[in-house]
């Protein structure tokens, strides 16, 4: 599944708006914490303590002690928001899609919703140094607008320029520079009542700019690309920036000392006003869309699934201010409302006791990607991966074995009748049985190379298979004959779920939604309103059913498909698996770690009696929680010296 990704965009680009996060729209994030969607921009008052960051879906966040810990404010806006400029810890304006401008004069307690007049994507703004009420905002094809009170109104100035717009800096009232598609550069000496584009000195995006000084200001962007100007724009000197890494923001505190960052975690410093760059990779390597210097030691960065990283020493090595991992995960299983796993990639396995309220790591022994987790018995749990990996558990998921595999291909489906006897699939119709608990194993022949996504055995005898390439396959002998469904399709088909012997449903590509109501032996399609990738099926019932897909969506249909209600959601990360046990027991799994459940109740039917008895009634083993050594070091807030007697 992990390997059906789509085109990653940058969150500052051209993507699409998205829906605005709302308490009431019923989700709550569970990882990362406090939120996982992409942060835009992150900026903060001179006091080095109140700050904000914001990003995709409407998320506003919000600091008091340095980012040490973060709280949610409510957006007016749907949409996602992009640019942000932090007068001070009361006045702070933010720029988002579709001409979206907010503002608050008390520190985000109340934003309110301006209008800019333009309908484009504003992606930065930024205000003149020594005036907080003359500001300039730009977005897509040229859109340039202004203010003169601060932002609560705008009025749009002629850029010449159909190119997107991606940063704006001025150095005073009059002088300026905004920088964009195709090394796109404007100048203006006016304020911005004339914009001039100058020669262009590359054919890459340009997406940050700065000045450090009346005339000097440095533009990055793609591969590594700088770009220094003594005389306000009109000429430019390429800098080597060591690496060719995409850039996507530049941050100076004076003349000397300034930071861009990047792609891959890659985050680059100067002494000496940008003359020499020296790098530094942040661990796992995230995606860095913005960062922001108080002086020329504490600064912070943010980007790809609401990581915000902090330094303390001018960014020679940095901190994470956000809790949890940022894996994608590829298969989230609850056996009641309170244990769950969740298997992804680096070898993930997450564990929850409380319903999701706490995720703990559980050591896996590998650091390859996992698929798929099926529990059978109170103690009795099986994972499968790429490269033919195959895990056991015996003691419901505290610890995990690596079970001898006779598969090299990787491994996608996992489903068990009982702890002895189950099934694995995956590549070029690979299908593996075993009688023994995975002592030995039998590959069973499908006269098939399609990929096999997903698996669910009925009982010992009946199971479907599902794959590329419409593929559907059945069994009624344990897997002796594997004989293929012909629905004349030819969409990838991604998962599958039974709500009891007759009626199962399955979903894939562009929007695909089959159902049976014969165990498997037929399958009808049925209309579910969209036409992007669907991922997962789970189901509270025989007619209660929920799907997840591509940027976050979330379809319900309570008639057994018959018609589907889109469920309004707070991200836009693609979702590769649900758990749904009916009413809020709701969980679903996704891009960049994602895990949110459901807060208020989709359906109120009743939920029948799971196959597997409750675990874990005594509280799970004592383990000492594992620490992941490959990610960003968590950051700890300073304590205050002790003031002793002389």
């Amino acid at each position: 599944m992990l390997r059906i990704k789509a085109l990653l965009v940058l969150c500052f680009l051209l993507a699409s708006a998205s829906h605005a996060q709302d308490p009431s729209r019923g989700w709550q994030w569970q990882n990362p914490l406090p939120q996982g969607n992409s942060i835009s921009a992150i900026r903060f008052a001179p006091d080095k303590k109140h700050g904000w960051a914001v990003g995709s879906n409407g998320v506003i966040l919000s600091t008091s002690n340095g980012g040490f810990e973060w709280e949610e404010q409510l957006s007016p806006a749907i949409t996602t928001l992009y640019g942000m400029y932090v007068k001070d810890r009361s006045r702070v304006v933010i720029t988002g899609a579709r001409g979206v401008v907010l503002t608050t004069s008390n520190g985000g307690d109340k934003w309110v919703l301006r209008q800019s007049g333009v309908r484009d994507h504003l992606f930065a703004v930024t205000f003149a140094p020594k005036n907080p009420l003359l500001g300039w905002a730009v977005g897509t094809f040229g859109s340039i607008v202004a203010t003169i009170d601060g932002g609560k109104t705008w009025k749009p100035q002629a850029s010449q320029t159909s190119s997107h717009l991606f940063s704006i800096s001025f150095a005073d009232a009059k002088n300026g520079i905004a920088v964009g598609s195709h090394g796109t550069i404007l100048t203006t000496a006016t304020g911005g009542a004339e914009w001039k584009a100058i020669k262009k000195h590359t054919d890459f995006a340009l997406t940050g700019v700065a000045f450090t000084t009346e005339k000097k200001a440095t533009a990055v962007g793609y591969r590594g690309t700088i770009l220094q100007t003594e005389d306000s724009g009109e000429s430019w000197i390429a800098k080597d920036a060591l690496v060719t890494t995409d850039l996507y923001t530049v941050f100076f505190t004076d003349e000397l000392h300034g930071w861009a960052a990047g792609d891959s975690g890659v985050v680059l410093t100067t002494g000496d006003g940008g003359n020499i760059w020296l790098p530094v990779n942040i661990r796992t390597a995230p995606r860095l869309a913005t960062l922001y210097f108080s002086d020329e030691s504490i600064g912070w960065a943010a980007g790809a699934d609401g990581l915000v990283v902090r330094t303390d020493d001018g960014g020679l090595s940095w901190q994470r201010l956000t809790e949890g991992g940022r894996d994608d995960l590829a298969n989230i299983l609850f056996i009641d409302n309170s244990h769950g796993w969740a298997v992804g990639e680096r070898g993930k396995i997450l564990f929850t006791s409380s319903g999701g309220k706490n995720w703990t790591v559980r050591p896996s022994g590998t650091t390859l990607t996992l698929n798929a987790i099926d529990f059978t018995s109170e103690k009795s749990g099986w994972v499968v991966g790429n490269k033919g990996t195959i895990l056991h558990s015996v003691n419901a998921g505290v610890t995990w074995d690596r079970v001898p595999s006779p598969a090299t291909e990787d491994l996608y489906g996992v489903s068990f009748v009982s702890p002895t006897e189950g099934w694995v699939v995956g590549a070029r119709g690979a299908v593996w049985h075993t009688k023994d608990e995975g002592v030995s194993w039998e590959f069973q022949q499908t006269n098939s190379l399609n990929w096999l996504e997903d698996v669910k055995f009925l009982d010992a005898n009946n199971g479907i298979a599902v794959g590329s390439g419409g593929t559907i396959l059945r069994t009624e002998d344990g897997g002796q004959n594997w004989k293929r469904v012909d629905r004349n399709l030819k969409e990838w088909l991604y998962a599958l779920a039974f709500a009891d012997a007759q009626r199962g449903y399955i979903v894939g590509a562009r929007g695909i939604i089959l159902r049976t109501d014969d165990g498997g032996v037929t399958w009808k399609d049925l209309e579910s309103g969209l036409s992007s990738n669907l991922f997962a099926v789970a189901l509270a019932g025989r007619n209660d059913v929920l799907v997840v897909g591509d940027q976050g969506s979330i379809i319900h249909s309570a008639d057994a498909g018959q018609t589907w209600e889109l469920q309004p959601t707070i991200t836009s990360s693609a979702l590769f698996s649900i758990a749904y046990r009916g009413g809020t027991n709701v969980w679903v799994a996704g891009r960049g770690g994602a895990i949110l459940r459901r807060s208020d109740p989709i359906a109120t039917v009743s939920i029948p009696v799971t196959r597997i008895a409750p675990v874990l009634r005594g509280g799970s083993a004592k383990l000492d929680e594992p620490v992941d050594t490959d990610d960003i070091p968590k950051a700890v807030r300073p304590k205050k010296p002790v003031l002793r007697p002389q």
